[in-house]
């Protein structure tokens, strides 16, 4: 009797030593890193989106508790894996790595050799390669080829209004100039991708495709260099990756005489620094992929895969474009983890366009708040 009593109690403890774990490791939806450290390998703030990027990174890791290290480069994929090399050489550890590789394509051997670390690795912003899905825990920032998406609604809504306008298309869809980010840098590839696929139907006809950079200067000086060439074709259409070439191209096209948001429309994927070509009604429409707001997601992601047991969901999450309020994350993370984009069209009309943009909330934060840094 005593041996099957004894054997009733050792089953019944040895459930219980299983069950403690488990219920020690339950989540209670504060976030708590205990001060454990984050290291995140990414190109410089010199620029502005980048710079924004972190300052929301920073936030996040401080609500959660985590120190947060900054390991910059030039926009150079060949010096981003010598930093990286010299990180991973270092007898400490952090609790996970971040990757925002220079170069997505070129970077997968030092995402290998993150990944071959045992550190929990989360990549941001530029969408993982298909070879890469299985280096990384998870995926959080924007989804590029959804960002081209919007700039392609932003293109037809252009179109529909120039046309209503009483202009006349230069050629079956419109006359149109692409400005790219940078060769190599893969979110303008998947910018381009997702402009053409939701314009398939009935697409534009492309005069003009040039890398432009990032910033205002980049976008006037490709601009300017291109209107020589192509002017006597008619430029009806600009769509850049981002505001900053916009609002350059739209100094470029002014000082040969050419009037914004008359003679040609100009639509971008997403907002970034410099709202003055929105603001004026010289650019039509953009979107609000807010650097901020995606520093703090993808800093929260890789706080709640913690929280939540180093739990992932299947699948992709879209964090919903609310209007009053952040959402509450209280939920482990998925796979892919996606910020909203909302498309803001503000048209041709410089006093509408300013209330447009002064009605506009997203996660409770103003256009400005969101687009101005």
């Amino acid at each position: 009797m005593r041996t099957k009593i004894g054997a009733a109690f050792a089953a019944l403890f040895a459930v219980a030593l299983a069950w403690a774990p488990a219920m020690a490791q339950e989540a209670d939806g504060k976030l708590d890193g205990e001060g454990k450290e984050i290291v995140v390998l990414m190109p410089s703030r010199s620029n502005a989106y980048l710079a924004q990027w972190i300052r929301g990174a920073e936030k996040s890791a401080a609500e959660a508790n985590y120190k947060i290290t900054i390991i910059e480069n030039n926009f150079d994929q060949t010096e981003q894996d010598a930093q990286a090399q010299q990180r991973i050489g270092s007898p400490n550890q952090p609790a996970a790595y971040v990757w925002w590789p220079a170069d997505n394509q070129a970077g997968l051997a030092t995402l290998r050799r993150l990944s071959r670390t045992g550190v929990p690795v989360f990549q941001v912003n530029q969408a993982l390669r298909p070879e890469a899905k299985d280096l990384v825990v998870a995926y959080a920032g924007v989804d590029d080829f959804f960002n081209g998406q919007v700039a392609g609604k932003n293109a037809i809504a252009a179109r529909d209004a120039y046309v209503a306008a009483g202009n006349k298309l230069s050629s079956d869809g419109g006359n149109l100039v692409i400005l790219k980010f940078i060769p190599g840098y893969s979110a303008g590839d998947d910018r381009e991708a997702g402009f053409k696929d939701a314009t398939k139907d009935k697409p534009f006809n492309v005069i003009a495709s040039e890398y432009a950079g990032f910033d205002n200067a980049s976008g006037y000086k490709a601009m300017s260099q291109l209107i020589p060439s192509i002017r006597g074709k008619g430029i009806n259409f600009v769509y850049g990756a981002s505001d900053g070439p916009v609002t350059g191209a739209v100094q470029a096209l002014e000082e040969v005489g050419l009037v914004p948001g008359k003679d040609v429309y100009l639509i971008s994927a997403t907002c970034i620094a410099d709202i003055s070509a929105i603001q004026s009604a010289k650019e039509f429409a953009t979107g609000v992929q807010a650097a901020g707001l995606e520093g703090w997601f993808s800093l929260n992601v890789v706080a709640r895969y913690f929280e939540y047991g180093k739990q992932v969901k299947d699948g992709q999450y879209i964090a919903p474009d609310t209007a009053d309020a952040r959402p509450e994350f209280n939920f482990a993370p998925s796979e892919i983890n996606i910020i909203p984009n909302p498309q803001v069209v503000v048209g041709t009309d410089k006093a509408k366009a300013g209330e447009i943009l002064s009605k506009f909330r997203l996660w409770g934060e103003t256009f400005s708040d969101h687009c101005v840094y």
